[in-house]
């Protein structure tokens, strides 16, 4: 399952990558957060869309994301 960067109000269209949370790896339950994200009008965690492995993530801290943007993968446990 993919994990994007969500619509966080008409005017944002991007967003910043802060951290992730937890490690390529990791066990991740579905409303875990999983990444911090920062716009000009706010910092967000990102939660996990579901129960899994987070398998890989697609962006690195610092980098800019674009809203729907696939930022990393959960797989089944």
């Amino acid at each position: 399952m993919d994990i994007t960067l969500p619509q966080l109000g008409n005017d944002i269209t991007e967003a910043e990558i802060d951290s992730w949370l937890v490690d390529p790896g990791a066990h991740v339950t579905k409303g875990q957060a999983i990444l911090q994200i920062t716009t000009p009008k706010l910092v967000m965690e990102i939660e996990s869309p579901a129960d899994g492995v987070l398998a890989e993530c697609l962006v690195e801290p610092g980098d800019i994301a674009e809203v729907g943007q696939v930022l990393g993968r959960i797989t089944p446990a």
